[in-house]
């Protein structure tokens, strides 16, 4: 994973003539509201063109002393934010800094930028990296733990962490207790999310139940399909719906492209703040969930599908829209067309479901 987010933006070490995106980034409120205590009112900075006379002269070709570089995406070639770091002889390290330009956050640019200042200071005879900031800026605390800095001093409301060449190599492994109750307060909002359907007793389901029995339906098919790794199609399954915390449940023969879409971006967005390695695990289930090309990827869209149709069946008929008479005759026997088992299953809950509407209840 630390390779592919290489590919994705480059350091670039600006000639005088690009001083224009450090002006525009140093003029930006939005972009230098961390920088307010230092810079009231709004963080910006005075005089961007002559801090850009000093910094062209001072910072560039002074390595390993002082670095300076944009950081520019390799698609496109635009300026997303620029990196530094500088030598404080007084305590031995090399404190260091990354600003990404407002309109380009929520991207995971942060910390790929951070792991390519890494990378580039190791080689260069960096001994350790050093950065200090407010507790409260929370998403600049993950991405610095996910690229392994580890925490020095915390105290008055700021920070201190450091990065040695063997931390950064080694990355982080552990994850922090706070991050993973603040992944739970997360996912525990699909408790309160409420599917279209109803149980058999006539309540609405939570998107939780649903993930829970189809994690539950995997587990029990084991045996089923044994070439399969049945712990890869469970995680799919816990996981499948976490884009419902942010955007809620929208039945299937409502939603949009406009809807998955809004859906995706979101989940995205918090995927990429978890700390690594989660991050990168959960973004390759999703990518393999979504090519739906793996037999286990199928498996877990067989399940997700006809958990869906047994649920209606087990729900008071009542309950039922006038669409979902034929749609519980017809769903998911595409899906399911792969394996012969879940074929012959999907028989079986199709006989139900005419047993169910011939009873009138």
């Amino acid at each position: 994973m630390k390779n592919e987010e290489m590919k994705e933006l480059e350091l670039y070490v600006p000639t005088p003539g690009d001083g224009w995106f450090y002006e525009k980034m140093m003029s930006d409120p939005e972009t230098m509201a961390y920088n307010a205590p230092w810079f009231p009112p709004d963080g910006c900075i005075p005089n961007p063109q002559e801090e850009w006379k000093r910094l062209s002269s001072d910072w560039i070709g002074a390595e390993p002393e002082r670095f300076y570089a944009y950081l520019r995406r390799t698609s496109d070639g635009a300026f997303v934010g620029d990196v530094n770091f500088h030598y404080t002889p007084e305590r031995d390290w090399w404190d260091m800094g990354v600003v990404i330009y407002a309109p380009e956050r929520g991207k995971g640019y942060g910390k790929q930028g951070l792991r390519l200042l890494a990378e580039h200071a190791f080689s260069h005879g960096v001994i350790k990296l050093h950065n200090e900031f407010e507790t409260t800026r929370g998403a600049a605390y993950r991405i610095h733990r996910d690229v392994g800095f580890r925490v020095a001093e915390c105290g008055n409301g700021m920070v201190s962490l450091e990065l040695t060449e063997q931390d950064f190599e080694k990355g982080r492994t552990q994850m922090e207790p706070r991050e993973f109750l603040d992944i739970l307060h997360v996912a525990e909002r699909l408790k309160d999310t409420m599917r279209h359907c109803t149980t058999s007793q006539g309540r609405r389901e939570s998107v939780a139940e649903h993930s829970w029995r189809i994690a539950l339906m995997a587990m029990l098919l084991r045996s089923e399909f044994p070439d399969l790794d049945i712990d890869r199609v469970t995680r799919m399954c816990l996981i499948h719906d976490l884009g419902e915390c942010f955007t809620g449940d929208i039945p299937t023969f409502m939603k949009t492209s406009a809807d998955e879409q809004t859906e995706d971006r979101l989940l995205d967005r918090w995927v990429r703040s978890l700390p690594a390695p989660l991050s990168e695990e959960l973004s390759a289930l999703y990518a393999e969930m979504n090519a739906l090309e793996t037999p286990e990827a199928k498996l877990y869209k067989s399940l997700d599908k006809l958990e869906a149709v047994i649920q209606h069946n087990e729900s008071p008929l009542e309950t039922w829209e006038p669409n979902e008479y034929e749609l519980n005759k017809t769903y998911a026997f595409d899906i399911v067309a792969f394996s012969d088992w879940l074929t012959a299953l999907r028989r079986e809950i199709y006989n139900d479901t005419i047993e169910k509407i011939a009873s009138g209840k």
